[in-house]
């Protein structure tokens, strides 16, 4: 997925993702890669250091729906968000 290196990833992070990312999950995300951008943009414009590791570890989450991505998040104080998915991106399961 030649896109993430617009997105700031690296050669190791784009590697982490493939291994970590089923074929067929990749093929899905690949086929809506549109709106897996507009989801990475909002998070990265959000100020969230983690990105990378969360679109990682949770790729099938860039597939949500744009609005209903950005409102996931916009539930939350978004300084407090940004610091605490900062400090642990495990916590974006709970959003």
């Amino acid at each position: 997925m030649n896109i993430l290196e617009k997105y700031g990833f690296d050669k190791d992070e784009i590697q982490e993702y493939i291994d970590n990312t089923p074929p067929k999950m990749q093929n899905l995300l690949e086929k809506h890669l549109p709106l897996v951008e507009v989801n990475l943009k909002y998070i990265q414009n959000l100020g969230i250091a983690t990105y990378k590791e969360i679109f990682i570890n949770y790729p099938d989450m860039f597939l949500m729906d744009a609005s209903n991505f950005s409102e996931m998040f916009s539930k939350y104080e978004t300084e407090e968000l940004i610091e605490k998915l900062n400090n642990n991106f495990k916590l974006v399961e709970y959003l």
